[in-house]
C-alpha cells in the first residue's frame, strides 16, 4: 500500500467511534510498534492511541482529522491538517511527521499542533 493510501486509511480511523471498527483500522495501518506522541500525550501501542482517539472523541463529538498537505520521501511523510468537530468548526491545526516501516505500516507519527489558550 502506498504511503499516502496507508494515511488516509490511518486518518479515517481518527473520526471511527467504534472501538472495534477503529481497532481494526488501526491493525491494517500500524505496525505493532507504532509510537504516537503530540503535546499532551504519548502511546506506545496500536491499542493505547484507540484508547486514547475514544478519550478525544468524548471530549471533541464528531472529531475528524481533514488532511490539507501531503509531503513524502524515503517511507517518511509531512502532513497538514485541521481537526474538525461535528459541525466542522476547526479546533486546531496541526502538523505530523510520520514514518512507516518495512512492510508498509506506519511505525511513528510525532504530532505538533497549537495547544488551546490555558492548556499545560
Amino acid at each position: 500500500m502506498a504511503l499516502r493510501e496507508t494515511w488516509v486509511a490511518y486518518e479515517r480511523a481518527w473520526s471511527e467511534s467504534d472501538p472495534g471498527k477503529r481497532a481494526a483500522i488501526l491493525r491494517g495501518t500500524l505496525a505493532g510498534k507504532f509510537v504516537y506522541s503530540d503535546p499532551v500525550t504519548r502511546t506506545e501501542s496500536q491499542d493505547a492511541l484507540s484508547r486514547y482517539i475514544g478519550e478525544l472523541q468524548q471530549t471533541i463529538p464528531g472529531l475528524r482529522i481533514v488532511t490539507t498537505s501531503f509531503v513524502e520521501h524515503h517511507d517518511a511523510c509531512l502532513v497538514g491538517w485541521t481537526l474538525e468537530d461535528g459541525n466542522s468548526t476547526t479546533v486546531t491545526r496541526g502538523m505530523t511527521c510520520g514514518e512507516r516501516d518495512g512492510n508498509g505500516l506506519l511505525k511513528k507519527a510525532t504530532v505538533f499542533y497549537d495547544l488551546p489558550h490555558g492548556s499545560p
